[in-house]
């Protein structure tokens, strides 16, 4: 395990792993790493991913339990069809800028 995934594991993954059918919403793809973990949640509990990047990045797994949608993550009128009405974990890891993180908080809250 390097060091981005021991923080990882260690920041929020205890809190998490143990959400029975989660469905889970990941805002920012990147390299997939995050997405690895989060899709081994939701094969060992029978949850589902649902990843959200400007960039395509839906070669990354190919997986029954994940979905990627290509869509910056504030276009929440294209979103509102594409994402389940309610979900257990929201990871934001896109746009890092206070205002953008709380936009994206306050929507989904």
């Amino acid at each position: 395990m390097n060091n981005y995934e021991y923080k990882i594991k260690n920041f929020f993954y205890n809190y998490i792993k143990n959400i029975e059918k989660p469905t889970i919403v990941e805002f920012g793809v990147k390299e997939g790493r995050s997405t690895k973990m989060l899709l081994e949640i939701c094969e060992d509990n029978d949850g589902k991913l649902f990843s959200i990047d400007k960039d395509d990045y839906s070669n990354l797994f190919k997986n029954n339990r994940w979905s990627f949608i290509q869509s910056r993550d504030d276009n929440f009128e294209y979103l509102k069809d594409k994402l389940p009405e309610k979900f257990d974990v929201i990871y934001l890891d896109s746009t890092h800028e206070a205002d953008h993180v709380e936009k994206i908080f306050y929507h989904y809250f």
